[in-house]
């Protein structure tokens, strides 16, 4: 059984310019907590789907701004948001950061939102917390 402190800590999702043509135009990098968190609340099937959201994300010029992904600012980071048809009841909110230097989308972390108010307050600084690490590794 491979110990945690052997996983690496991010997960490369897609590479700019691989990928179906033209390519994508954006790095995905998944922090392994997210994985992790998303993994616990999603089947296969679900995790795919919303995979599927991310590589479509690093389809676009600005994926901030995505005409067919629900993609919201949260605070300085973003959320991607979904619910219902294969997500059934979950209500997942994935949360992510554009690096445009390295034209890099970091997935930080995903949870599933569980009440109709605002977000958990400490989602925030744990996302925040998360891309410092990162950045200052990479």
């Amino acid at each position: 059984m491979a110990d945690d402190h052997a996983r690496k800590p991010v997960k490369v999702g897609v590479k700019e310019g691989a990928g179906p043509p033209p390519g994508y135009k954006w790095n995905v990098d998944l922090l392994d907590q997210s994985h992790r968190e998303a993994m616990g609340i999603l089947t296969e099937e679900q995790y795919d789907h919303v995979s599927r959201q991310f590589r479509e994300l690093a389809t676009e010029d600005e994926p901030s701004n995505s005409p067919t992904v629900d993609v919201r600012p949260f605070n300085d980071l973003f959320e991607l948001r979904d619910k219902g048809g294969i997500l059934g009841k979950i209500n997942i909110r994935v949360f992510f950061a554009v690096c445009r230097g390295k034209r890099t989308l970091v997935v930080l972390g995903t949870i599933n939102k569980k009440n109709d108010g605002k977000t958990p307050g400490w989602v925030a600084p744990l996302m925040r917390y998360r891309l410092r690490k990162y950045l200052a590794s990479n």
